[in-house]
């Protein structure tokens, strides 16, 4: 077995060791995989480990691998994430160049399966020009527009910086759905690309404070909340 896969098994050993007092299976394979994302997979089988670690971590410090590997065995037995290594990988997952290599295997291995701008109701494209000019004066460059290929609730809305796509879901493409709703769930997605993602403490912000200070300048701001609660009850 490669030094690095080695490497992990043994802390996979050890994580079993700390965790249940006994020994660790004694067949553990372990794997570097072409995920599309920073994914980490463990199972078990007739006593058999089978561990897949995302490629991107195969040069990675030896901390961090010990760190996914007792993270990983965690999961496997249902254990509380040890924090320390928890807030190691989380900070090291963060760093700028790795998330440059995540974004960039997102790009190449990932697909972004989603349908046409013109619904049999809306048409996103026409929306987003018009959102484009009241709120950002024609700024904004536009990404994919599509509806979901599922009619989902539960996410109405998502932008995807990678794929440079805004999917918005194809339940709101009723007549029963006002426009001003779908108006506001695609000006909600347009907000990402106007405020990026952030990385502050060692967290992702998404919604930062200018970005909600914005959204509350949609025109019909508390009608389209209300209406969305409603949406969501039924």
């Amino acid at each position: 077995m490669p030094l690095a896969e080695n490497q992990i098994r043994t802390e996979i050993v050890t994580a079993f060791r700390e965790m249940t007092g006994r020994a660790a299976p004694k067949e553990i394979n372990v794997t570097f995989y072409p995920f599309a994302s920073l994914n980490h997979t463990i199972r078990i089988r007739r006593q058999r480990v089978y561990v897949r670690i995302s490629d991107i971590l195969r040069d990675a410090p030896v901390a961090i691998w010990r760190a996914v590997a007792h993270l990983l065995v965690a999961k496997l037995l249902k254990h509380p994430p040890p924090a320390d290594l928890q807030a190691l990988y989380r900070e090291y997952s963060y760093q700028p160049e790795v998330i440059r290599a995540i974004d960039l295997v997102r790009r190449h291995r990932g697909r972004k399966l989603a349908g046409d701008p013109v619904g049999s109701v809306y048409n996103l494209e026409a929306i987003f020009r018009r959102l484009n000019r009241r709120y950002f004066a024609g700024s904004l460059a536009m990404p994919r527009l599509a509806w979901s290929a599922r009619r989902s609730k539960r996410i109405l809305g998502h932008q995807d910086d990678v794929h440079e796509t805004i999917v918005i879901s194809r339940s709101l493409d009723s007549e029963e759905v006002p426009e001003y709703v779908v108006e506001f769930v695609l000006y909600h997605e347009m907000l990402h690309l106007k405020h990026p993602r952030k990385i502050v403490g060692g967290r992702r912000i998404y919604h930062s404070a200018a970005f909600r200070a914005d959204e509350r300048r949609f025109l019909r701001y508390d009608e389209a909340l209300a209406a969305l609660d409603r949406l969501g009850g039924e």
